[in-house]
């Protein structure tokens, strides 16, 4: 194999693809991920295909071919197509055929023909097979179709045949994501894969500068700020954002690029995940002062970089209505990590599931800077039968991504569960969750007090000066959202007697609301929080030193009763 693929500035993927390919490791490779972007070459921004072409193989290829499903078989000039139809014309004489009559569309004939043309003797060229997924889509044999395994069997045979490999052709499968690509293929030793990555802060900045300038954009916001503020896009849409500016005659200020950027990426991922920009800090979070404690340490240590002491993962435990979403919002604010709250992305065709995770797991690596924040965890992430396997795979994953040390400090994943028993343990392990945070009703009057002046403040209610300890003492056992409910029932009492919040209005609404009667629940909850919590520190006084035996005996004696 002739080490004739030259390189000038190529971008990381593109130089690890020449460097493989000159090794001879391989002739077929799947390129995927940012596909349908541009591509930085020689100081300009070009579509993928021109710049395969202009970069890769037309300095070094005899002939270069694009294949795909809608336009067929295609060239970049008119005298490769007709050494492509002249080789062609002379095998099929040298075998007594007949010369093809044209150039086919439909795979079932357009690929045998490439391959034709690749098996004289010689060549050198560059095949370049676009949308393959929907070529060889991802399933089991038996539920394929005859012609998507005639297709598959014809690539596979393309990548293992001696002679190809010998020769001086390359084969670039191209797919948006991979997961959507037969298994056959993607899991072939003899198909090297290629991640084409989102645009990284500096490709951002000198895309920003070239367009910025050339359409003429006004911008508030410094180029670097613009670039900094836009991860996770690709160059097009930056380039539509920029466009649509012009256009408009609008500059580019922070809110107008950060309400496009949440538009983009919610769109993106098909509505599974949704870009959180939280109003409110630790600081209006009322009670649980160790817990604020501990995340601000965290928070500081993203901040200032230091990420060794950044977790891979927090787990907050423990009942519902303890504040644990509220906390992580706060979080995410001090933490100045961008926000994804990961939604369900189960579909009920199999194959899309996956798909969709590695679409959210792209964008998230291309983010840098993120917190994923899954609420219900044990639902989002639990197996169900039936599912043809989907599952563990989803599973193996989502698991080997929270693995990933590169990730400290950058991707931190925020789970929420009030039954964490639910889930696999090896996904609850350190490595993966380092700290498990507990979450238990307020425990004191003290915290009561500091969960109703937050609750007045965050809904900027009018109240009567008086002293809310008889209000806290009435409240035992009550959780911070039935004390928020309790705020605002009390505030919609004095509305109707026409004045600001009372000490009777707040009575007469503790005497009204029914708070939550399964108490057995709760301490089923509470005590799986226990068993979960990563450091004693964390725990409430009454929690610290209780036995593991104890511990095991109570939870066992409450799943009987609760039937759980």
């Amino acid at each position: 194999m002739s080490q004739d693929v030259i390189t000038n500035s190529l971008p990381a993927w593109a130089e690890k693809l020449r460097a493989r390919y000159l090794s001879g490791a391989a002739i077929q490779f799947l390129l995927h991920n940012n596909v349908r972007d541009l591509v930085p070459y020689k100081g300009e921004f070009v579509p993928l295909r021109t710049f395969l072409y202009e970069a890769l193989l037309g300095p070094s290829k005899d002939v270069v071919a694009f294949y795909d499903l809608s336009e067929g078989i295609g060239f970049p000039t008119p005298a490769m197509r007709d050494r492509f139809v002249t080789s062609l014309a002379v095998r099929a004489s040298i075998l007594g055929l007949a010369p093809p009559a044209e150039l086919p569309r439909e795979p079932r004939r357009a690929l045998p023909m490439i391959e034709g043309f690749l098996a004289v003797p010689g060549q050198r060229a560059g095949i370049v097979v676009d949308y393959v997924e929907a070529l060889i889509p991802d399933g089991e044999g038996a539920m394929l179709g005859s012609d998507d395994r005639t297709h598959l069997i014809t690539l596979e045979r393309w990548a293992n045949d001696p002679l190809l490999l010998k020769s001086n052709n390359i084969v670039l499968l191209i797919a948006e994501n991979v997961a959507e690509v037969n298994k056959h293929i993607v899991r072939s030793p003899q198909v090297e894969l290629i991640e084409v990555p989102l645009p990284d802060q500096s490709t951002r900045l000198d895309f920003v500068r070239k367009v910025g300038d050339q359409l003429g954009v006004r911008r508030e916001l410094s180029d670097e700020a613009i670039a900094r503020l836009s991860s996770g896009l690709r160059l097009i849409q930056l380039e539509a954002i920029l466009r649509q500016a012009a256009r408009s005659e609008r500059p580019v200020d922070e809110s107008m690029l950060s309400a496009k950027r949440k538009e983009i990426l919610e769109a993106e991922c098909f509505g599974l995940v949704e870009l959180l920009e939280p109003a409110h800090g630790l600081e209006a979070v009322g009670g649980l002062e160790t817990v604020k404690g501990d995340l601000q340490r965290i928070a500081g240590a993203i901040r200032d970089g230091v990420t060794r002491r950044v977790p891979m993962g927090i787990f907050f435990v423990g009942p519902m209505g303890t504040g644990k979403t509220y906390m992580a919002e706060a979080f995410a604010r001090d933490s100045g990590l961008t926000c994804l709250a990961l939604k369900n992305f189960r579909d009920k065709w199999v194959g899309s599931t996956e798909g969709n995770l590695e679409k959210i797991l792209n964008i998230v690596k291309a983010l840098g800077s993120v917190m994923i924040l899954i609420d219900e965890v044990d639902r989002a992430l639990s197996g169900e039968d039936g599912d043809s396997g989907v599952s563990s795979r989803v599973f193996a994953r989502i698991k080997a991504f929270m693995s990933d040390t590169t990730h400290r400090g950058k991707i931190l994943w925020l789970v929420m569960s009030n039954r964490p028993d639910k889930l696999d343990i090896d996904l609850k392990r350190p490595g993966r969750f380092d700290r498990k945070i507990p979450f238990f009703y307020p425990q004191s009057l003290a915290e009561r007090f500091a969960i109703f002046s937050a609750q007045i403040h965050k809904h900027s209610l009018a109240c009567d000066s008086f002293s809310w300890d008889d209000a806290c003492r009435r409240t035992e056992g009550y959780s911070a959202a039935e004390i928020e409910a309790l705020v605002l029932l009390a505030d919609e009492i004095a509305a109707g007697n026409g004045h600001a919040i009372t000490e009777a209005d707040v009575f007469e609404a503790i005497a009204d609301f029914v708070p939550n009667r399964n108490r057995a629940m709760i301490e089923f909850m509470e005590l799986l929080a226990v068993f979960e919590c990563s450091n004693r520190r964390l725990l409430p006084e009454r929690y610290r030193d209780l036995s593991d035996d104890i511990l095991a005996a109570r939870l066992a004696e409450l799943r009987e009763q609760l039937g759980v």
